[in-house]
């Protein structure tokens, strides 16, 4: 009795020292339990593995070498003792399988020959997920006791809360990470929200104009010409078509550094870094040519952009520039895309316009 006492505190203690081993992560602890298992039992072989509709995979196990099982190798499912053992819905324990009548005819006897084995299942909410598994080719020299069953469903519990916790908590990062996209992407076009774009070429700027190399780029408003009459025509689902497919015809043309947003309503912004005034020309043709291939409607489609052309220029350190926030450049740059926006529709839209002939030098927006 007091053998039985000393060896179910040990089992005990030992599982409470791999289980609080977070700092060492999952695989570490799982390969511990396995090893503790197989040092309980005495047995050669052990394998946490899962099982998806008829297909057993290995996904964690420890084994001799004279038989090389991998994590990540598939069986068959209903080819291993594992079949029966989430059949019966409890612990299996069979010392000699060659003479049980419970998987002394199975394939899996006659494939790999494995004489004793003891397994549970592991469910994770309320449907079995896999097993946790003990198994050798040699018979098992004695009875497996009350308190073998015992370690290892205090094993296969510990497992069960962790897969559950970890699957909570990859639930909870993919929530953060929808939540985020949320937070900062136009549901229809799925581009960036002006919020997102905002921050984004704050930071942009502070860097554009830190640079000690001279920089160049420019920032785009974008207006779909006569969209209310569109509407008013095709409807608004017709309408949302137009803005989903002219926003993928913009990022189709623009560079992965480039940033692109919805500002609001019909209009979209962009912020264009190292870009002369020919490659910003460029840009702009491409994007009217790209909505006027839409071919959505019968009429054509066309867009006017108002260009804000920046340059940086070496300046004195102590000028008054270096003091003024993004935010109010920024504002500065809107400001005169705008303005010069609302140029190209007075030259009778389905163009572009920049605000000025020569580029705007940085250190003169506040």
């Amino acid at each position: 009795m007091h053998t039985e006492y000393s060896e179910s505190e040990n089992v005990i203690r030992r599982l409470y020292e791999i289980t609080q081993s977070y700092d060492k992560g999952f695989d570490f602890q799982i390969n511990a339990l396995i090893q503790l298992g197989l040092e309980r039992f005495s047995l050669d072989i052990g394998i946490l593995a899962q099982v998806e509709g008829d297909t057993y995979t290995i996904r964690h196990c420890i084994c001799p070498e004279y038989m090389p099982l991998l994590p990540g190798n598939q069986f068959e499912f209903g080819m291993t003792y594992c079949a029966v053992t989430c059949e019966s819905n409890g612990v299996v324990a069979v010392e000699h399988v060659g003479h049980s009548d419970i998987l002394g005819s199975h394939p899996a006897y006659r494939h790999f020959g494995l004489e004793s084995y003891i397994a549970i299942p592991i469910h994770v909410g309320g449907v079995t997920w896999g097993t946790l598994n003990f198994s050798s080719p040699a018979p098992y020299p004695r009875a497996f006791k009350e308190m073998d069953i015992d370690a290892l469903q205090l094993m296969a519990s510990w497992i069960e809360v962790e897969l559950v916790r970890r699957m909570q908590e990859n639930q909870l990062r993919e929530l953060n990470v929808k939540l985020r996209e949320t937070a900062s992407t136009d549901p229809l076009t799925k581009l960036m929200n002006r919020r997102a774009f905002t921050e984004k070429l704050a930071r942009s700027v502070n860097h554009f104009r830190r640079s000690k190399q001279l920089q160049e780029a420019a920032l785009l408003l974008i207006d779909i010409d006569s969209f209310k009459e569109l509407n008013d025509t095709y409807g608004h689902l017709l309408g949302d078509k137009v803005l989903i497919e002219f926003a993928k015809v913009i990022t189709e043309n623009l560079r992965s550094y480039d940033l692109v947003a919805r500002y609001g309503g019909k209009v979209f912004v962009i912020w264009l870094v190292d870009t002369d005034r020919a490659g910003i020309e460029v840009v702009c043709d491409r994007f009217m040519s790209g909505l006027d291939n839409l071919a959505l409607v019968d009429e054509k489609l066309t867009a006017s952009v108002g260009i804000c052309h920046l340059k940086t220029r070496q300046v004195d350190e102590n000028a008054l520039s270096q003091f003024v926030k993004p935010a109010q450049i920024m504002d500065a740059m809107i400001a005169r895309a705008d303005k010069a926006l609302c140029q190209a529709k007075a030259n009778g839209r389905a163009g572009y316009a920049f605000c000025s002939e020569a580029p705007v030098y940085l250190d003169t927006l506040s």
